[in-house]
């Protein structure tokens, strides 16, 4: 964070501070974002599902397909930014800590991720059972609260480093 104020301070960074293959992959995973974005609202939809009708026969399903949904989409964005967005960034925000609070973010996704696989692994009659509730309602209501910080902490720090390219659209 104090890096960040600093540059701020400094003016920032400007267009020609950001190599043209930086400002290809900043592109590529704003785009990207849209998709995630999308499991997102699912994923709100889903922990909803589970707050107002656990005993539904279509909650488990449900949560199944959004569990589907983060580790084939949001999961892999994640660890693609990890290794292709945040390294060509250290040189222009002037080091790697400038992307470590967005690792952590990428850490803690994939954690309650898996948490959320353990949830569905006690999971054996199709039904969610009574005592799986308030944890699940965590686990989902505490993906749904990081995904959208880390979405917004992105789109702000890094995303708009591109000038070229408007603002990513925000629901």
């Amino acid at each position: 964070m104090i890096l960040n104020a600093l540059r701020a301070l400094r003016g920032g960074l400007r267009r020609r501070d950001v190599p043209p293959r930086t400002r290809e992959l900043l592109a590529h995973y704003a785009a990207e974002h849209q998709a995630v974005r999308d499991v997102l609202a699912g994923l709100r939809d889903t922990a909803d599902l589970v707050a107002t009708d656990p005993a539904s026969p279509r909650c488990l399903p449900a949560v199944r397909e959004t569990h589907r949904r983060l580790t084939e989409r949001v999961l892999p964005h994640e660890a693609a930014e990890e290794r292709q967005l945040y390294p060509a960034l250290a040189d222009p925000l002037g080091s790697g800590e400038a992307t470590s609070t967005m690792s952590r973010a990428h850490v803690e996704i994939h954690r309650q991720v898996d948490l959320l696989d353990a949830q569905l692994a006690q999971t054996a009659d199709g039904r969610l059972r009574p005592d799986q509730v308030a944890d699940l309602l965590a686990t989902l209501y505490g993906l749904d609260a990081v995904l959208r910080l880390h979405l917004a902490q992105e789109e702000e720090e890094f995303f708009s480093l591109d000038p070229s390219d408007p603002a990513p659209a925000r629901r």
